[in-house]
């Protein structure tokens, strides 16, 4: 690959991972109007490497409190209604109410119960990955139409999300006042999580909003999708080297090459996931809306180029 591929491409893969607007949708894409060769499989999980290291990074606090229950279980802020908007935010949307009560829950829990449920929740994409990897590295599950198509979930699965954070924010969803991340939570979380080995369907999309139908605040919500990514991330990163490694066919790239993509997509999601926190506490529930509809409506241009000739 030309330096402008790894560039593009990289910095794609890292800035969109973090987004719920699918990495894999949009490197399928980009590939095909571009009219390049797909990456290989040891560029891919690189660049995913990179998304993992800043993911690690940035919850490095969670992760250590969690490492630590080896020895001691400790408690875990992980967030609540006082940050799901910001009072300016919320005096212009006129939902105030009775802000000071919605405003003064917050969520935690004890690290050994969020390191299970976060291992619980990573069962399944580890298990149907598993099961249906020749079917979805297929070229049939990585055509523009399919990506373009899912594109489209991604963005229902958004709107839904906003709806449920729409009832929250009003009063009308109360299941959450002394709500924690139960292992049924992580389940259900976690088969959402595994819909999203579909290409063009959003990791972080369909999580943070199965999360939020289980009334999990959003900020929790979010953070919860992060966490749940990285033993997911890390273990088909290190499934993608050995099959690489193992299959004499297989050629590496440039160690140049993989370290260029590295550094830009550490880069590019480490920029993301902070952006996308800083939109999640400073707008709330608006932060969603945009997404869906950006999302939605590249499918549906993409549908019209690939179906309308």
């Amino acid at each position: 690959m030309t330096f402008v591929q790894i560039a593009t491409l990289s910095f794609m893969q890292g800035f969109t991972e973090l987004l719920p607007i699918s990495s894999s949708g949009y490197m399928i894409i980009a590939a095909w109007v571009l009219g390049w060769d797909p990456p290989s499989a040891a560029f891919d999980a690189t660049v995913h490497l990179g998304s993992l290291l800043a993911l690690v990074l940035f919850f490095r606090r969670d992760w250590m409190l969690i490492l630590r229950t080896l020895r001691r279980s400790r408690t875990i802020p992980l967030g609540g209604d006082d940050d799901l908007m910001s009072m300016q935010t919320l005096e212009r949307h006129r939902r105030i109410g009775d802000m000071r009560r919605r405003l003064s829950i917050r969520m935690s829990m004890p690290s050994i119960n969020l390191l299970k449920a976060v291992g619980l929740g990573s069962l399944p994409a580890i298990a149907i990955g598993a099961a249906l990897y020749p079917l979805l590295t297929s070229e049939t599950m990585r055509a523009p139409g399919v990506a373009a198509g899912m594109f489209i979930v991604t963005g229902g699965a958004l709107l839904l999300g906003h709806h449920f954070t729409n009832l929250r924010l009003t009063g009308k969803d109360r299941r959450t006042r002394s709500k924690v991340i139960e292992y049924t939570d992580a389940l259900i979380v976690g088969f959402a999580q595994a819909a999203a080995l579909i290409p063009g369907i959003s990791r972080s999309a369909v999580t943070i909003t199965a999360a939020l139908t289980r009334g999990m605040p959003l900020v929790v919500a979010v953070r919860f999708s992060y966490l749940l990514s990285v033993p997911v991330i890390a273990i088909a990163s290190i499934v993608s080297f050995v099959q690489i490694l193992a299959s004499p066919s297989e050629s590496l790239p440039d160690l140049d090459e993989l370290g260029i993509g590295f550094a830009i997509s550490f880069v590019a999601s480490y920029i993301a996931i902070n952006l996308f926190m800083w939109l999640v506490r400073r707008m709330g529930t608006l932060t969603l809306w945009p997404f869906a509809v950006f999302t939605a409506a590249t499918g549906a241009i993409v549908l019209a180029v690939v179906y309308g000739g």
